[in-house]
């Protein structure tokens, strides 16, 4: 029983699954009367049964919806969101895909709101700029989700700064366009105001295209950003490398098999193993995780990488049951998005790492976030007598070295990394008594210590710096009529000193010239 209560201590919410059911809102929609084009016919068409010849030239208006995934039980109102988007080449595939829905549901069992989308589809495999089109509308859907989330962020229970998305194959080319195209002077020109021919061979004619507009003129809540604060790919790939310029990116994990046919892991053409199949085939070079990690890697652009040699293109897929997801995948997405987006870090305690019983024990610290839900104190030597946001007050009783910790909490309950600093308490707690000299003063070689009692002849002395850090600890024995220490190496400061004979101790202070 002990073990199973360790155990449950041990999860972490947003890395374990904490929650044992989900609520699910069904067909929510969040993107209205958007053109889709309209499939256009042709042998290809008739065979595939999918649209991957569509007509950019003649669309049709269409909604889109979403299923939300909550985590059953859950007071937190400040919840990150993960969007999850299917696979499928533009041309197939639904929300109600069984690898889409699992990832979302254990997800949501993690303790985030999440949501698996539809996207408008349609793709023609036969003119390289069309195909940019369908790319870009896929990504003008994607943040249409996001924006939902933000501007409903209260009723949602979501912070509308940690809304992430992910996809595989086609839901993938959107989270990762979603991350690196985010500027409108980066959209192809294709998407813009261009021309295209279209039709068989001998009744093909040139048809004009509308410009689909900025990344964020596509569906409802048209005030707020769809920009996504990290992502998450699955066979994903980018248009264009020039697009991942550096440190500023946001967060992206991938997951890639060197053995996928469909996208590349490197660069090509997708479906390059059954593009000569197909008369006229003609889709742009698009480049894959391998690509994109190397040039994150040039620019200093944050992501993580997993690459595999043999799980081919559903690399998150174990088997073929779509519901059945390999057992390290929620897992490394778990992880990163918890150490990139939602757990506090970076953070420092501010006080005095010093303190004298005998002028002022009671000291006030503060951890440099006032963001911060609640932060946990710890510490040896003292007790709290209050605390308040990212302050506590901390009496000091214990002469000694001691050590004060924190561990914050973000708003959203996301545990950080435990924050300490040492704290040296000074305070008569015997009888010893000595007296430091520095000679010749100033000197900056020999610090002479000369004890009282004549006695001793062998103390144990530690050297502490104003940030209460031990910079020399050791035996003396005593030389003549004093105990010496080099202090030749120390930098200039001020520093204090603890001399000790069994359970008696004494603390002084002292300067290096």
């Amino acid at each position: 029983m002990l073990l199973a209560v360790a155990g449950a201590w041990a999860q972490q919410r947003y890395i374990d699954e904490i929650f044992t059911n989900v609520n699910e809102t069904k067909g929510v929609r969040f993107s209205t009367q958007v053109p889709e084009s309209k499939p256009g016919g042709g042998w290809y068409e008739s065979v595939t049964g999918l649209p991957i010849n569509a007509k950019e030239h003649d669309t049709r208006k269409r909604d889109l919806f979403m299923d939300i995934f909550k985590p059953a039980g859950d007071n937190n109102t400040n919840r990150p969101v993960l969007i999850v988007c299917f696979g499928g080449g533009f041309v197939a595939g639904d929300r109600n895909l069984g690898d889409i829905r699992t990832m979302a549901i254990r997800m949501a069992k993690r303790g985030y709101v999440t949501a698996a989308i539809d996207y408008r589809l349609g793709m023609n495999v036969f003119d390289e700029g069309a195909a940019l089109r369908a790319v870009y509308r896929g990504v003008q859907d994607g943040r249409s989700a996001i924006r939902y989330f933000r501007a409903n962020a209260a009723s949602l229970g979501v912070d509308p700064n940690q809304v992430f998305i992910a996809g595989h194959s086609a839901g993938a080319f959107i989270a990762v366009q979603t991350a690196y195209l985010d500027k409108d002077n980066e959209r192809p020109a294709d998407t813009r105001n261009s021309s295209y021919r279209w039709g068989s061979w001998i009744g093909s004619r040139t048809y004009n295209l509308v410009d689909q507009g900025c990344l964020d003129c596509a569906g409802d809540n048209k005030q707020v950003s769809g920009a996504a604060n990290a992502i998450v790919s699955l066979a994903g790939a980018v248009g264009f490398l020039e697009h991942i310029e550096g440190s500023s990116d946001i967060p992206n994990v991938m997951f890639h098999s060197k053995n996928d046919n469909t996208v590349p892991y490197d660069s090509g053409q997708p479906f390059s193993s059954i593009s000569w199949l197909v008369a006229g085939f003609d889709l742009p070079i698009a480049y894959g995780s391998s690509r994109i990690d190397s040039r994150a890697n040039q620019v200093n652009a944050p992501r993580a990488f997993y690459s595999y040699d043999s799980r081919g293109h559903d690399v998150h897929v174990n088997g073929n049951n779509r519901s059945n997801l390999h057992s390290d995948i929620l897992p490394r997405m778990s992880q990163y998005l918890y150490d990139t987006r939602l757990s506090p870090a970076g953070l420092s305690i501010a006080g005095a790492s010093v303190v004298n019983m005998q002028q002022n024990n009671t000291q006030t610290y503060t951890i440099d976030a006032e963001h911060l839900a609640k932060v946990k104190w710890q510490m040896t030597g003292g007790k709290i007598i209050g605390q308040k946001g990212n302050q506590v007050t901390i009496r000091w009783n214990t002469p000694g070295e001691h050590r004060l910790s924190a561990i914050p909490y973000a708003a959203n309950d996301a545990k950080g990394s435990m924050v300490s600093v040492p704290v040296l308490v000074m305070g008569e707690s015997g009888s010893l008594q000595a007296d430091l000299q520095m000679f010749p003063n100033p000197s900056a070689h020999t610090l002479k210590i000369k004890l009282n009692e004549e006695g001793i002849h062998q103390v144990k002395i530690a050297v502490y710096n104003e940030r209460g850090q031990v910079v020399y600890q050791n035996g003396v024995n005593k030389q003549g009529a004093q105990f010496n220490i080099n202090v030749l190496n120390l930098p200039l400061g001020k520093y204090y000193i603890k001399i000790q004979d069994g359970e008696r101790v004494v603390h002084k202070t002292f300067l290096k010239y």
